[in-house]
């Protein structure tokens, strides 16, 4: 009903966001500059596809980053107004780690149950140690087609891109174009969201449920 405040614990599902055609094209252009076995391998993971956590190469911070801070942040979001928030580095210009915006109208069920247009719903933001990865809770929190929220993570600052020398990727900017959100589905398991952005700077992608996100390409 009105103003009804709701919060769950329960996490499962898919989503899926197409891919910004420039980084693809990015993406197969550097895979040709490198081996022929490399050229030969596929880079283009398509949305929805499933990757266990040893065949993705999960974006690191680098070491000396300062983490983000605060490391969480609770607040409501309300179906009648846009909400966004973001977890900034501890750092002297708050550099931006991870921003969600929710639209309005983004929110349409909570484990099942549909919430109303003046319903709003508890919501926390935790950032994962040491990778670009969040934990969006509550579980089972699905967001509506025409308003889905989207995830933005930059790592312009602290992205360690070193994480992928000696993998497929002819250099880092290879890796950076390849860079989709990854949604955990199972244990060790995860879901390609897609993901748009500039290359070597942010990486963005729409969502369709709570869940947790990484940063990451296939390995």
């Amino acid at each position: 009903g009105s103003g009804t405040q709701r919060d769950a614990e329960r996490q499962d599902g898919s989503s899926t966001h197409a891919r910004a055609i420039s980084r693809r094209l990015i993406a197969a252009a550097s895979a040709a500059a490198a081996t022929v076995a490399i050229a030969c391998t596929d880079l283009t993971i398509p949305a929805g596809e499933t990757l266990a956590t040893a065949d993705l190469i999960i974006l690191p911070l680098q070491s000396t980053a300062p983490p983000p801070a605060p490391i969480s942040a609770t607040f409501y979001v309300f179906n009648a107004r846009a909400t966004t928030r973001s977890l900034p580095h501890d750092d002297a210009f708050n550099t931006p780690f991870v921003e969600v915006q929710f639209p309005a109208g983004a929110l349409a069920s909570l484990d099942g149950a549909p919430i109303g247009a003046q319903d709003s719903v508890r919501v926390t933001l935790s950032a994962e140690a040491g990778i670009y990865g969040v934990e969006i809770t509550p579980g089972g929190l699905r967001f509506a087609a025409a308003a889905r929220p989207s995830v933005k993570f930059t790592y312009v600052r602290y992205g360690d891109l070193t994480v992928a020398a000696g993998s497929r990727y002819a250099d880092a900017d290879a890796y950076a174009a390849a860079l989709d959100l990854w949604r955990e589905v199972g244990l060790d398991l995860w879901s390609n969201v897609g993901g748009s952005g500039t290359v070597g700077t942010d990486l963005r992608a729409s969502i369709t449920e709570s869940g947790r996100y990484v940063a990451a390409a296939p390995r």
